[in-house]
């Protein structure tokens, strides 16, 4: 996956750059800015979430962004709500 197709992804999903890293559990927006301009790669797990958020209806999707901030919560790491 190239950053531009990252990007499309993140856009799609109507996220920003924070909202994103909060929801994959990366250190901030700067690690998504890393994987669309190129300067990084994301990890494979990031890649198959990024295309499950894609690929599953849109009710799908949210349900289980929703579930993963959920989790993340609970760990202390996400600060952020998925937007319905």
């Amino acid at each position: 996956m190239t950053g531009i197709q990252f990007k499309a992804i993140r856009e799609k999903l109507q996220l920003s750059q924070e909202e994103l890293a909060q929801l994959l559990c990366l250190s901030g927006k700067q690690a998504i800015s890393n994987i669309e301009t190129g300067f990084r790669n994301p990890s494979k797990l990031t890649m198959v979430l990024m295309e499950a958020f894609v690929k599953l209806p849109e009710k799908r999707s949210k349900e289980l962004q929703s579930l993963l901030l959920s989790i993340s919560k609970k760990q202390g790491h996400a600060s952020v709500e998925v937007k319905k």
